[in-house]
């Protein structure tokens, strides 16, 4: 009884706990392989260098992806979360054509075509994430109750794509036979409630529905019949999608704006488009 009060306070951060590290690695590997696309071939050219690293980078996000993640349903939709790597091959070889050699159009659109596809490859897979790791209000994962088992009541919430990683073991929903709970009967009959040693019924209790709520473990939900920790995920996610359309559109404006004396975002008041500041550069010999 004790644990069941505990564990109704702490399971949806225990699930989220394990389903926020899938995310973390996830993010972080997208973002070490972009910096180190940024920097190979801004500072050292090195095309061959930076392959080297979306090659790896790439195999280990699919990797996770597949022992983490299991696809909910049969739509070929629900294998849409494993493009997300792909965005990185893409950013890979637009950021070759911008540093090519020689300069030509059409090196320059397809440039922008590429760009385009990565943002876009990545605002998807954040909502797909999104879909993945809400909980399933309608359908929740079942699991069966076993000794020594992962084992959760279909009360629980939980994503139904992560059912295979969630460690997670409740109390038993009932008592099997031969088993006593001597506290819960001291304390029923201490308050007038259980079986007398007949086995008949003593008292006949009304629970208010705040009370019955209070007494379930199974229904550790918010005030709006959610998790709190799915919440503060979601406005993770959310935070995320808000910052790829924002890429989007401020990718736009920098091309729309391309070769003309419009200034851009990065740079100094009065400095055309696309130019770099001269008054950061060092004075040169002579």
């Amino acid at each position: 009884e004790v644990f069941k009060e505990v564990q109704n306070e702490w399971w949806p951060y225990d699930v989220y706990t394990r389903i926020c590290i899938f995310l973390a690695f996830m993010h972080l590997i997208h973002c070490w392989t972009f910096m180190q696309i940024g920097h190979g071939l801004t500072e050292t050219r090195s095309v061959f260098a930076v392959g080297c690293v979306v090659l790896p980078m790439f195999i280990l996000q699919q990797s996770i992806m597949a022992l983490d993640v299991l696809p909910v349903g049969d739509s070929p939709l629900c294998h849409l979360h494993k493009i997300g790597p792909f965005s990185m091959w893409l950013a890979y070889a637009a950021a070759c054509l911008e540093y090519k050699r020689w300069y030509t159009p059409s090196g320059m659109t397809a440039s922008f075509v590429l760009v385009y596809c990565a943002y876009g490859i990545q605002l998807i897979y954040t909502i797909s994430l999104y879909w993945l790791c809400a909980p399933d209000l309608s359908a929740p994962p079942t699991a069966a109750e076993a000794k020594g088992a992962i084992w959760w009541p279909q009360h629980w919430h939980l994503p139904r794509a992560f059912v295979f990683v969630t460690w997670l073991v409740a109390p038993p929903g009932k008592l099997e036979a031969g088993q006593h709970d001597l506290v819960g009967e001291i304390r029923d009959a201490a308050a007038g409630r259980g079986h007398n040693s007949d086995g008949d019924r003593m008292v006949a209790e009304v629970l208010t529905p705040a009370e019955d709520k209070r007494r379930d473990v199974h229904n550790a939900l918010g005030k709006q019949g959610e998790s709190p920790a799915w919440f503060s995920v979601k406005i993770g996610l959310l935070a995320m999608m808000v910052a790829w359309v924002w890429m989007i559109v401020g990718y736009s404006v920098e091309v729309a704006t391309q070769g003309t004396a419009h200034p851009s975002f990065l740079n100094a008041p009065g400095m055309p488009n696309n130019l770099r500041d001269p008054r950061y550069r060092k004075p040169k010999p002579g």
